[in-house]
């Protein structure tokens, strides 16, 4: 017998399956741009479990007859495209065939739809692919999809999702981007028969904005749009100051489907490139409108790539339209764009740091012995300081040359951790609670990880489905402005999983908050402030290098200095 054996149905259907179902919100996705691709203007979408134990999508769509209700469920049964051509000039979410199949190949699902109001509707229910049960039933118009026990026999895959809370993030992201892109559809969510977001029809888009990206985009995202022959690009791009750490932010749409797109996304860094911090990225809702014969949108079984035909075209247009913008609002300096500036690392933090893992314990220190480079700070000196960045210790020896930024960054880094390890970060408590208004996704992320929070320094209350009362913050951000610290901290939390590695994850925000709460370039130092910056550098673990692996200070000895001036 020969080793090259025809798959089982079954194998098939899985595989399939997980090309397409990902995780809960995949199947959300689907069913709900089903749902639109059947014209239902309202979508009420329950969830239980995180979406592991149920997902279920009605609307007031067509509906379907039986025997398309059974033709649905087979694989490559689609009503949205007939020849390969059509594969050319897609204008449908749907159109491979795949998704109710693939679902119910990983799910109990059960599907009850009416084409007419007052006439019986139809109820067919499916395990694991294989239909056991159909018939006439009560329903209204329009059809309800619902999905049960997700991965029930596939438990290896059922192994990979994260915490409930976590799923539930991606879903609510995935329901805010398919309420912007779908304005003149009224959307529900709930989870566990709590309502957690209503997207009502709105006469203007900016209050949608707002109800799926919290009241601040609503204020500091503004419209920008223009036309390029065909290509129409449209949407919100925020302010230069409200950016984020990760490129969560930036939201991509291709005739209204929700995509990634390295291409797009490139587009938009680069008409932020002279106002944003290279580790920086702005919030934009970025529509762009063409013919779909211009665009493939049959790259992946998840629909969520494309190609474009004149990618160069798009790209220009892109950077074009939010730098036109960008250049024409009030708030900004026209000067701000046309002569980028070069930044260094203390305007944005950079994840790109040496790695130390916590705890310190049996760390090795890189203190220099014996005559040390740092022995240059002891006994008389005299002071000086160079763009008001670097600080100059002269003595009998030599010069040393200092990084303030750098170096307080090092020595705040080694404080935070130790105030960790013994217990958590200290606390400054505030006499006036701050109120922090987050998206769904974002508000769901740090319930599930309010404790983690806390260990970090920052004391949460919920006060709302999305909003927060702040009362205690790190001691050592209290001065600067530690909500925005708060949400970058907030914009990783959502990645992290019941597997997480969370030593390595409380390792990059101590990070986060030694490069905060660390003196800035171009400050003043008093003498007497230099000098405690000197000792305390001296007694530290690592002096060396930063945090970032950069050097925290120079040594010019008197020696080398004869051998410049050719004394020797």
């Amino acid at each position: 017998m020969g080793k090259i054996r025809a798959l089982t149905s079954e194998v098939i259907a899985q595989i399939a399956a997980g090309e397409v179902v990902e995780r809960p919100a995949a199947v959300v996705k689907e069913l709900v741009e089903n749902a639109i691709d059947a014209g239902a203007r309202e979508i009420k979408i329950e969830i239980r479990g995180g979406g592991a134990k149920l997902i279920r999508v009605t609307d007031n769509g067509e509906g379907m007859s039986p025997d398309d209700a059974r033709l649905a469920l087979e694989r490559h049964t689609t009503s949205k495209i007939s020849s390969a051509e059509d594969l050319f000039a897609v204008r449908t979410f749907g159109f491979r065939g795949e998704a109710l199949a693939a679902i119910a190949a990983v799910s109990k699902v059960r599907i009850v739809t009416c084409r007419e109001a007052g006439s019986p509707g139809f109820e067919i229910r499916v395990e694991g692919g294989s239909i056991f049960q159909s018939g006439e039933t009560a329903g209204a118009k329009g059809t309800t999809v619902e999905v049960q026990d997700l991965f029930f026999n596939v438990p290896v895959r059922l192994k990979f999702l994260k915490s409930p809370g976590t799923e539930l993030s991606h879903i609510a992201d995935t329901v805010a981007r398919l309420a912007l892109a779908n304005d003149s559809v009224r959307f529900q969510l709930f989870h566990e028969g709590r309502l957690l977001a209503h997207y009502p029809l709105r006469p203007q888009g900016s209050a949608r904005l707002a109800e799926a990206m919290g009241r601040e985009a609503g204020e500091k995202m503004h419209r920008f749009g223009a036309r390029n022959g065909a290509v129409e690009i449209s949407g919100y791009a925020g302010e230069p100051g409200f950016d984020r750490a990760n490129p969560r932010g930036i939201y991509l749409f291709v005739n209204r489907r929700p995509v990634r797109d390295r291409l797009l996304h490139h587009a938009v860094q680069e008409a932020y490139r002279p106002l944003l911090p290279k580790e920086r990225n702005p919030v934009v809702v970025l529509f762009v409108e063409l013919p779909p014969e211009a665009v493939d949108v049959n790259v992946h079984p998840s629909k969520g790539e494309v190609k474009f035909v004149d990618p160069d075209l798009i790209h220009r247009s892109v950077v074009g339209a939010i730098r036109r913008m960008l250049e024409e609002s009030p708030w900004l300096p026209k000067a701000a764009i046309l002569r980028p500036e070069a930044r260094e690392c203390e305007g944005g933090y950079s994840p790109a740091f040496v790695p130390e893992e916590i705890p310190l314990k049996g760390l090795e220190s890189d203190r220099p012995q014996g005559d040390s480079a740092l022995d240059l700070f002891r006994g008389k000196a005299g002071y000086g300081q160079i763009r008001q960045t670097y600080l100059v210790l002269t003595s009998e020896e030599g010069i040393t040359l200092i990084d303030q930024h750098a170096a307080h960054e090092r020595i705040t880094l080694e404080k935070l951790q130790e105030q960790f390890f013994e217990k958590e970060i200290r606390k400054q408590l505030l006499m006036v609670p701050e109120i922090l208004e987050l998206s769904l996704s974002e508000a769901q992320a740090v319930l599930e990880h309010l404790p983690d929070l806390d260990r970090m320094g920052f004391s949460l209350e919920q006060g709302g489905e999305r909003t927060f009362w702040v009362r205690a913050v790190p001691e050592i951000v209290a001065g600067q402005e530690p909500l925005l610290v708060l949400k970058e901290m907030i914009g990783e939390i959502s990645s992290w999983g019941r597997e997480a590695d969370l030593n390595r994850q409380f390792s990059n925000w101590i990070h986060l908050l030694a490069c905060r709460g660390s003196v800035r370039a171009s400050r003043n130092l008093r003498s007497e402030e230099a000098f405690s910056l000197f000792e305390q550098l001296q007694n530290c673990v690592s002096p060396a290098r930063c945090p970032h692996g950069r050097p925290t200070f120079i040594k010019i000895s008197a020696d080398d200095l004869d051998k410049m001036f050719q004394r020797k």
